[in-house]
């Protein structure tokens, strides 16, 4: 504790002044994303000596005290010990300015040791650490190992990833309710679709490579559907279904075809419409079973809507086949009937 304070009072920083914000009191354990009570207490962690933190020592001490399940200062305080952690991973692993020396690597090698996958996912941040997040998310509520976890949202097909979740709900405990609610883990999904996938404005942001620090909503949208699907109990999933179809619409202001956010649309359909992206993609196999739209139970009726509100968007379908349109080697189309996916 006296090593996270001196760290805090060094850097001159406002969270040590006990000069929290009243947003920070929504940083709680009960917290429905913790990225929200994170954002929450940005601004206190922020240093005013420019010699910066010490996040060698200071996630050091905040990983032994989380690992413990104390908290980080005596007395009071609204922010609790792994939300602390967390921002401070995530500043970090962004670089922020510090005259400190950052060994990263033994920072990354500590949060294995101490078993603390939300901090390591922080401190290595874009599209790998996104991965990490989900696998986070997942791992907490279901009985399955992180690398296994890890290669059912990422590197399995659809059906691959159906069939290993398939023997990971075999021992998914659950209490069927009478109305569908979404878990914590799921809200925090929703999080990431809203702040990544339907909040994107610019065409430029599509198909980043992985090796980028940026997000993609394309690889964003994947990675959420694929953890949603694996939270969700198998005998919740139409219910479910109808649940996100109707979030989806609210935030997508989607009617009748229309959207005004018509990229987020486009990525969206690339995510739920079309099969995985890696290799070359076998456009006369009719099997609806290998896209996330049918897995996830979504109506075919939503999915038309979807699909015609970015009508006429290259951004709604893989960049190689977009290089085959724009040469005029193929011609595709959606249509509500049939097959969700039909090409010409």
């Amino acid at each position: 504790r006296e090593i996270v304070s001196g760290t805090f009072c060094n850097a001159e920083t406002e969270i040590v002044m006990g000069l929290e914000s009243s947003n920070t009191s929504k940083a709680s354990d009960q917290s429905q994303c913790y990225r929200e009570s994170m954002r929450c207490i940005k601004d206190v962690l922020i240093p005013k000596n420019k010699c910066g933190l010490d996040f060698d020592l200071l996630i050091a001490a905040l990983l032994i005290l989380a690992y413990r399940h104390t908290v980080w200062r005596e007395g009071t305080t609204t922010i609790p010990t792994q939300i602390l952690l967390n921002a401070v991973c995530e500043m970090a692993g962004t670089r922020v300015e510090s005259k400190f020396i950052f060994d990263s690597a033994t920072v990354l090698r500590q949060c294995a040791l101490a078993e603390n996958v939300q901090a390591a996912a922080l401190l290595v941040g874009g599209k790998n650490g996104l991965i990490l997040e989900c696998v986070d998310l997942i791992t907490s509520k279901l009985d399955i190992e992180i690398k296994d976890a890890e290669t059912a949202l990422f590197a399995a097909t659809v059906n691959e990833f159906k069939d290993m979740m398939g023997v990971v709900h075999e021992n998914f405990e659950h209490d069927k309710e009478s109305e569908f609610a979404p878990s914590g883990g799921q809200f925090h999904l929703l999080w990431l679709l809203e702040e990544h996938v339907l909040s994107v404005v610019k065409y430029g942001e599509f198909d980043s490579p992985r090796n980028t620090e940026k997000l993609d909503p394309v690889f964003v949208g994947r990675l959420c559907f694929r953890s949603w699907y694996s939270l969700t109990h198998p005998t919740d999933l139409s219910e479910s279904a109808k649940w996100l179809e109707s979030w989806l619409r609210t935030k997508l202001e989607l009617t009748d075809g229309t959207s005004s956010k018509r990229l987020a649309c486009a990525a969206l359909v690339r995510v739920l419409l079309w099969v995985d992206e890696a290799g070359q993609l076998d456009l006369g196999d009719s099997d609806e079973d290998s896209i996330l739209a049918t897995l996830l139970g979504f109506d075919s009726r939503f999915m038309a809507e979807l699909a015609h509100a970015c009508c006429g968007l290259i951004q709604s379908i893989p960049p190689h086949l977009a290089d085959e349109v724009m040469t005029g080697m193929n011609h595709f189309s959606f249509e509500a009937s049939g097959s969700l996916l039909n090409a010409s």
